[in-house]
């Protein structure tokens, strides 16, 4: 009884305060979710649109259990844990297994760099992972090692931010870098970047013919088309 109680005060910080939106970009695109922003990032992508998540303090910080009670407002929703970058948080295994403990689904949003553990896989049914392209300018130690661990995750899908039809190329290459030539051409996803509509909008039909042309899915970024550069949707 001690231990639930304690996990039940365990508190998460949080780089946005818990919020309810639609699912904006990857497999599950459009779908109602809850969003848990981590705090702390240390990968440094010069065209992150959260750079206020790398680093404290946070927004607030919220036990597990208002993070439930707010889930179970959103009845139906999926729980999407992001960052930041989430594995780097060591609130993190706490947060899945207590998500997953309430019989939440639970995507994580992740840039691969730091290899889950096989409690997190096993709790976890679906991993967004976003190996960074040199448009990204982040330092070699900040790429994985290994993606080998896609193998035995339940739902793996692999998402690219690519911002020319050129960059294409580059994901293959990374694609060969890891070994997943076999990986499924249609978990592979395609997502343009820009933090606002106007940035974005020039780059979608070139995009999404080339991802089409090699078997790539294509989602443009659903939250920045109804929102724009905002914060917590």
């Amino acid at each position: 009884m001690t231990e639930i109680k304690e996990k039940a005060d365990f508190k998460i910080s949080l780089a946005d305060p818990l919020f309810f939106s639609l699912q904006g970009e990857g497999a599950t695109i459009g779908r109602p979710s809850v969003f848990i922003r981590l705090m702390g990032c240390s990968v440094g992508c010069v065209w992150c649109d959260t750079k206020y998540s790398w680093s404290g303090p946070p927004v607030e910080e919220k036990t597990i259990a208002e993070i439930l009670d707010f889930c179970e407002k959103h009845e139906g929703a999926q729980v999407v844990v992001t960052g930041g970058e989430p594995l780097e948080s060591s609130q993190f295994p706490t947060l899945i297994e207590e998500l997953h403990g309430a019989g939440l689904r639970v995507e994580v949003e992740t840039a691969g760099h730091i290899p889950p553990s096989e409690d997190v896989l096993e709790r976890v049914n679906q991993w967004n992972v976003s190996p960074k392209l040199k448009s990204a300018q982040i330092s070699e130690e900040k790429l994985p090692k290994t993606l080998a661990w896609l193998r035995r995750a339940k739902e793996p899908y692999l998402k690219f931010v690519v911002h020319r039809a050129e960059e294409l190329d580059e994901v293959e290459n990374v694609l060969d870098k890891y070994s997943l030539g076999g990986f499924p051409r249609n978990r592979i996803i395609i997502s343009p970047g820009g933090k606002t509509r106007e940035q974005m909008e020039h780059r979608l039909f070139a995009l999404a013919e080339a991802s089409m042309n090699r078997g790539f899915r294509f989602t443009p970024r659903l939250h920045v088309m109804l929102w724009g550069d905002k914060r917590g949707v």
